[in-house]
């Protein structure tokens, strides 16, 4: 009985030891904080969602031909209306006859918007369909860093597509680009994110309170593509959308984007256009991100988070 009850006492001190040094853990893993810790929480989603994505081939597959088939359409019908690969027409719009190489590197750059939109907008969707929203919203990192993690992944998926859409564009379709240009033509795409990134935040907002906010997003996706010189100049657009246009941030990214991988260092207007959209992201991404701040904790405290 004597060493039995020191077996039962050396078990409890032991079970109290190991429940000390595992708070110890959790308590530092709660302190933990700073812009790192968040850097490598979001990191950490981006690598799972890609792992996602590669255990099914034929999502690889789509990735790959995708981007291709995206231009083919837009691709025919300039070649049936200009029936040359270039136009006097567009040219008054444009200043530019090269109408392929305007309409490869609008469409590419429109694959990143559309992955930063739906990827990244029905991120929370997403988690709530395999049932792993709540559990992520108890970890010590940011609410918000789920969104930004996502984001870090579809900016990878999307800048991938962008790559492959603009390398078949050049190989099969006779596009040119100035390799001057992109370098500059990444900063472009590090402030169009900060810009979409408001606009994906008030699409989550959407999705978790009407949780089938898939209809929603479509609207404003196709919104933005429609206002936005993808594959037509703004020029053509009535004066109400021309006006509607000037205020959103894929505009003024695709339209210096473009300008950068065309004509290099001397690209026209750059400066007008940099800083219309650091303005914008400015607006975008403040309102952006208090809207998602109060609507995740009104989710919360109807404890909605898991409903469908």
């Amino acid at each position: 009985m004597e060493k039995s009850g020191r077996k039962t006492e050396e078990a409890w001190e032991g079970s109290k030891m190991s429940n000390a040094i595992t708070d110890g853990i959790h308590e530092k893993m709660i302190k933990r904080g700073g812009i790192r810790a968040e850097l490598r929480a979001a990191n950490a989603l981006a690598i799972k969602q890609w792992r996602v994505e590669f255990s099914y081939p034929l999502s690889v597959l789509y990735f790959i031909v995708m981007p291709f088939l995206w231009f083919l359409p837009m691709f025919l019908a300039g070649t049936a209306v200009a029936g040359s690969p270039t136009s006097s027409v567009f040219e008054t719009y444009t200043g530019t006859t090269d109408w392929i190489t305007f309409i490869a590197i609008g469409s590419a750059f429109s694959g990143l918007a559309m992955s930063l939109f739906w990827g990244t907008g029905m991120a929370f969707r997403r988690e709530q369909s395999v049932g792993t929203l709540e559990t992520l919203m108890t970890t010590p990192m940011k609410r918000d860093t789920l969104v930004w993690g996502t984001m870090l992944h579809n900016v990878q998926h999307g800048g991938l597509g962008v790559v492959l859409q603009l390398t078949f564009s050049v190989l099969f379709f006779g596009a040119t680009l100035n390799l001057w240009g992109v370098l500059p033509a990444l900063g472009i795409v590090a402030l169009a994110v900060i810009g979409m990134q408001g606009i994906v935040f008030a699409m989550t907002c959407i999705v978790l309170l009407a949780k089938q906010g898939w209809m929603i997003i479509e609207v404003i996706s196709e919104v933005f593509l429609i206002i936005a010189p993808i594959s037509y100049p703004i020029a053509v657009l009535p004066p109400i959308l021309q006006f509607v246009s000037l205020g959103s941030p894929l505009t003024w990214s695709v339209d210096a984007f473009r300008s950068f991988l065309m004509y290099g260092l001397a690209t026209p207007a750059v400066i007008q256009a940099v800083v219309s959209l650091v303005i914008i992201d400015v607006l975008f991404i403040a309102v952006g991100s208090l809207m998602f701040r109060y609507t995740e904790r009104y989710v919360r405290s109807k404890g909605a988070l898991e409903q469908f």
